[in-house]
């Protein structure tokens, strides 16, 4: 920040943005996300589209904070956090990294710690990129290994091999980016128990700042979820995955990266930025082909299809796929979704104080039921969800919902 900013009083009006890059070498059979296999010529294209997409958002945000004087930010005067998402960011060039980076920079005010992750692919990683990446001012780096024995990732669909892996790793470890996360994931078919707990073990050995646990999710539309095999692995084998996830739980606590959510351990002060920001009900913006974002209650996102997307911007319309106000009770579920998520758990009294609603007997009960099997425990006014009740965060979320008792 320089003395004219602090003169202007220039003044971010979100605390996080989120830059999604869809392209990817192969498409994951699991992934539902907004991809399209890479094509190097698409890059100019996109890239353009994206900053045109950032200027002009930040043009909208300021005329809007100029005709509604009463708008009030999220608590943040500068920018946090500033997150590289996909896809794969790790297929642009560092060039093309400096170019979005730099328009976000220049058009949403950076705080001086402002924290800059960036996922990478094990493929991606050498110590030319690494330093190049260090140099436009990347602090964070994300890697998607998802296990280090070849035959399992082959299983998941992956492209690069356990000793890709290892040398990605090595390659971060020696970096100068000493903040880095690394994703391992459990209930891949025919991975055992066992085998995962191999994966973790290693995983501790390169000592990351931050490991991040994810459960193999079927999504229908994807040719994992189309597949009948692995939907018959999936349903069959929960106990097992439920086993994988409390051992690495525990394990992972043992090694001193505490957790901060349902899939994210950490050592203390290296929680992911971004994270935090959102589960914390902050505002945020997203710029790229299926980002999302959430300001003053209203949540968009954008269209998946690149071609919509670009052809949106070359119009001079927004390329948002749906918009919607969020109601009381949507803020509600969403408020109680993401407290029960963390460790901390919720506020019963202030929840229902926030939002107007009273829990009656049927969630009570729950509440109760959850405590005996050993899925929550209370906390003076906190509700807090187990490592066993987080497995089912998202379903207990929806059943102490009341109906429709909304003031």
């Amino acid at each position: 920040m320089n003395l004219e900013q602090k003169n202007q009083k220039i003044y971010s009006p979100v605390p996080a943005v989120y830059l999604h890059i869809p392209f990817c070498r192969h498409i994951c059979p699991f992934c539902s996300f907004a991809v399209r296999r890479d094509r190097v010529e698409l890059h100019e294209k996109y890239i353009l589209g994206m900053l045109d997409e950032i200027a002009r958002r930040a043009a909208w945000m300021k005329e809007k904070k100029q005709i509604n004087r009463d708008l009030k930010l999220s608590g943040h005067k500068f920018l946090e956090s500033i997150y590289f998402g996909g896809g794969t960011p790790s297929s642009l060039t560092i060039p093309e990294v400096e170019l979005l980076l730099s328009q976000v920079r220049n058009c949403f005010p950076c705080s001086d710690q402002v924290e800059i992750s960036f996922e990478m692919n094990p493929e991606d990683v050498n110590p030319e990129y690494l330093s190049g990446l260090a140099e436009i001012g990347v602090n964070r780096l994300s890697l998607g290994g998802q296990s280090f024995q070849t035959l399992t990732l082959k299983k998941l669909g992956r492209i690069h091999s356990g000793l890709e892996l290892r040398k990605a790793v090595k390659a971060i470890a020696n970096s100068a980016i000493e903040n880095w996360n690394l994703d391992l994931m459990f209930g891949i078919p025919e991975q055992s128990i066992a085998m995962f707990k191999n994966d973790v073990e290693e995983a501790l050995s390169y000592n990351p700042s931050h490991i991040s646990l994810y459960g193999l999710e079927i999504h229908e539309k994807t040719p994992f979820g189309k597949n009948k095999q692995i939907r018959k692995w999936d349903t069959e084998h929960q106990q097992q995955f439920e086993e994988m996830y409390l051992w690495a739980n525990a394990r992972l606590i043992q090694a001193r990266l505490f957790q901060y959510e349902v899939s994210n351990f950490s050592l203390k002060t290296k929680e992911g930025r971004n994270n935090l920001l959102v589960w914390s009900g902050n505002e945020y913006l997203g710029f790229g082909v299926g980002a999302h974002s959430y300001l003053s209650q209203t949540r968009w996102g954008n269209k998946r299809s690149l071609n919509t997307y670009l052809k949106d911007l070359e119009h001079n319309s927004w390329p948002v796929d749906f918009e919607e106000q969020l109601q009381v009770n949507e803020q509600a579920a969403e408020s109680l979704m993401l407290a029960l998520r963390q460790p901390k758990g919720v506020n019963i009294e202030q929840w229902q104080k926030r939002f107007g609603l009273q829990w009656k007997k049927q969630q009570l009960d729950l509440v109760e039921e959850l405590c005996t099997a050993g899925r929550a425990f209370r906390k003076g006014q906190h509700l807090c969800l187990t490592a066993k009740g987080m497995l089912l965060a998202d379903r207990i979320t929806v059943e102490l919902m009341p109906e429709s008792h909304i003031k």
